[in-house]
This record gives structure tokens, sequence and C-alpha cells, in this order.
């Protein structure tokens, strides 16, 4: 955009606000400049502005840093900038919460409430629909995305004409539609049963021997982007834990999947799955910043140009999932480790990632086996739930904050770690990654990491 002269206010964090002042501003679709016609210029990222809020005839932006700046007398351009500013904050937003490479269905102005979790959030947002995924950006507090797999249920309030929807305990209201509050609810339904049909349809191929009783029985366990452990499988149909080992474990990665069974708790380990997108996106790859030997996944898992291992033969339909495994494991006592072991199995997998599932200072429930069970659940669901909305990059988990902080490659990545608070405990308990090279010596790096535990 080419440089709008106005005026600014620019108020440092718990400091006084800066006399109004000339400037010329301009912007991309990363980053924002401001010249001042006096003094050092202002540039910054933005996905680091917090909230974009318009009022009459001033934009003001707040950055994560707690300064905030205020533009005014834009005169005519004004209406231009803010909607143009505005769009671009959205677009890098989505960019940094590593939404960008999914494929966009449709986005609603609304008005939204979050309640019932830890996040809260009630005023107008921008709403984007993913294949998968749901992006609100609201004017005043911090975005957030939800997993439309992780709905478990959603309704349409005819009478107060909002949509309302639940994960868990939380609750997501969005209403203030107008005329487009019929799409929305019809494009809501339509992407989840979408998401429902093709979950249950990779279930069908993954299981084609079981009835349909134990079919909806393994949608319920097993739903998209989720994980099931392989004993409750196993209850419905003692085949599923040969046709898991059989059917999504690259050949190639069958010695490590071997090993990492062998150390895991008995009938802890647990796996998930995910629907990869129909068309390729050769932008979706995640070359950048890789350490030699360890190929990263497709930055979408949605991204099937990365798709090989089981599909190289047999059934082309396999290239349409990535598969992973969690194995909790075994302590010296027969009990739980404070570690567990994650290994995609079908896509991307060149590398073993080991992560910590309680914080040292509770690591003492894993004595107590009643409590641990509970205890190393809910931890792998958390570890899951990141991952998934990682769409399985790599690099934001074990590349060190110092590297996302100061190389502009992996800028979004710094500024995810704030956004996302499930990244921020996912790098907390990463312990390290063992690389397929040999099984030989991938086992001295296991031994390696996990002295650590």
């Amino acid at each position: 955009m080419a440089p709008v002269p106005g005026q600014f206010q620019y108020q440092k964090p718990g400091g006084a606000a800066a006399q109004n002042a000339p400037c010329r501003v301009s912007f991309d679709a990363q980053r924002f400049t401001l010249v001042p016609d006096s003094g050092a210029p202002l540039a910054f990222d933005l996905g680091d502005v917090e909230t974009c809020t318009a009022g009459d005839y001033e934009l003001t932006l707040a950055l994560h840093t707690g300064a905030r700046l205020q533009l005014t007398r834009f005169g005519k351009l004004f209406s231009n900038l803010s909607r143009d500013l505005t769009a671009a904050w959205r677009d890098r937003t989505v960019r940094c919460l590593l939404l960008e490479d999914l494929r966009e269905v449709a986005r609603f102005d609304a008005t939204v409430v979050l309640s019932g979790g830890v996040r809260t959030c009630a005023g107008p947002a921008e709403v984007r629909l993913f294949g998968s995924n749901s992006a609100v950006l609201p004017t005043v507090g911090p975005p957030f995305q939800w997993r439309l797999a992780e709905v478990s249920a959603w309704r349409f309030d005819e009478a107060a004409y909002v949509v309302n929807l639940e994960r868990g305990a939380e609750r997501l209201a969005i209403g203030k539609l107008g005329r487009r509050t019929g799409e929305f609810a019809r494009v809501l339904r339509e992407t989840l049963d979408q998401l429902a049909a093709r979950g249950a349809q990779a279930l069908r191929d993954l299981f084609p021997f079981l009835t349909p009783e134990q079919l909806a029985g393994a949608a319920r366990l097993l739903p998209e982007g989720g994980t099931a452990a392989l004993a409750g499988l196993k209850a419905l149909d003692a085949r599923t834990e040969n046709a898991l080992a059989a059917n999504v474990v690259d050949a190639g990665l069958k010695p490590y999947y071997e090993q990492l069974a062998a150390r895991a708790v008995s009938d802890s380990a647990r796996v998930g799955f995910k629907l990869l997108r129909e068309e390729a996106e050769d932008s979706g790859r995640e070359g950048e910043g890789a350490e030699v030997g360890d190929a990263p996944a497709p930055a979408s898992a949605e991204d099937d140009s990365a798709a090989g291992g089981a599909a190289e033969e047999g059934d082309e339909r396999a290239k349409d999932v990535i598969y992973w495994f969690f194995f909790p494991l075994r302590s010296g006592s027969g009990g739980y480790a404070n570690a567990a072991a994650w290994e995609a199995t079908s896509v991307g997998g060149r590398a073993t990632y080991f992560f910590r599932l309680l914080p040292p200072e509770q690591a003492e429930v894993l004595k107590d086996p009643p409590r641990a069970v509970v205890a190393v659940e809910g931890a792998l669901a958390e570890l899951n739930r990141a991952l998934v909305l990682l769409n399985f990059r790599r690099e934001p988990v074990y590349l060190p904050g110092e590297a996302l902080e100061t190389q502009p490659r992996f800028r979004r990545y710094a500024i995810a770690c704030r956004k996302l608070p499930e990244l921020r405990r996912l790098r907390a308990a990463f312990l390290g990654r063992a690389i397929h090279t040999t099984v030989e010596a991938w086992g001295k790096q296991v031994e390696e990491i996990l002295k650590s535990v």
C-alpha cells in the first residue's frame, strides 16, 4: 500500500501518550510502517497487534507489548485505510494461528460469546470457517481457533437467531449475523457433515471388517483429529490392532514402532488420524530450518503432496489420511514414566518426538495407578490437541526460542507461541527427538533423551 498521510499518537507500555504528530503509514501482508515528519520511524509485524479497533475516524492498534498506536486525521482516506488495514491484520493473524494453508469455506461478521473454559470472549468478531477448523477474530480480545471435529454438539436457536456450539464444557455462541444467519447455519452444518462423513469413510477403509454398529462405536472412540486407546478399539474387535499395524505403519518405520510398543505401558498406546485435503499445495511444505535427517511434515496435515508410506502400495485412499501413535513409556517399576513418545507412521515420519506428560512437581500422581490413568489420558489429549492445531509442523516444537524470535522466516511461530497457549505448553513439555537413521543410532538418542525424565 502506498504511504497515506495522517496523524498518530503512540503510547508506550505504562507511559503517557505523546501529542498528535503528522506521519505517513504504509503496510503490506506482514509489516506495518509509520514514518513521522520528525523522529524515528515505527515498524512492526501485524501479527504483533493484539486488537485493531476502529472508532469515529480513528483506528487504534494495541500491540502485544502493551503499547498503543492511534491513527487519526486521515480525512477521506480513512475509510479505505481502516478497512484494508483491518483486513491485512486479520489475514496475518490467521497466518500466525497457523491456519493459512487450510481451505477456507466462508467468513462472516458476527457477535460471539465464548464461555465455560479458560479463555473467554464477548463482542464483535469475524468468524472464518475452514474445512476442518474455525477461526474467531474478535475486534477486542485475542483471536482463537476451534477444531470443528471437536464440536460435540451444535444447535440453531431460532428465537434468538444464535448458533450455539459446544466443545466439552466450553460454549461458543455466534449471533447477530443479520441476513447471513441462515447461510452460516447451513454452511456450518454442511462442513460438519462432510467432516463426519469423510471420517467415517476413513475408518471404514481402515477397518472394513467392522459391522455398522461397531463402526459407529469406533467413530465415537476415534474422531477425526482425536486419539483412541488401542485397548478400546480391540474391545470392539480384536483384529483392529493388526489392521492398524499392517495398514498405517510404513514398512520403513515398523522397527521404530515395534521398539516403542515394547517400551510402552501395557495397553496404553493411542492412535489418531487426520484427514488430508484432496488437492495438493506445494506451499504447504515446511522445509526451511529442518536439520539433516529430519524431513519435516507438511505445514498442513490437509496437504497430501507429501503422503506416501502406507499408500505406496495398495489402496490409493490411504493417501487421504495421516496416522500417528502415542506411546506412554514404562518406568523401571513397570508403571508410567513421566514421558510419552509420538510417532507419525504415514506422513513425514522421520523422527520420534518425546514429551513430558506432567510438570515435574505433579509427577508423583503417576505412582498411583488409578490417578495415573486419568492423568495420562488428560496429558495425551492436551499434547494431541496442540499437535493437531499445529497441523503437524515440527519446527514450532523443536526449534529453540531464540531461533523463533530472531530468524524472520520463523517469526510467525514466535507469534503463534504468544497466541496459542496449547503451543506454549507443548514446547514446555518437549523432551527431544530421535531421528530415524538406523535403529541402533535411534536407540542411543532415545536413551539420552530419557535421561532427563
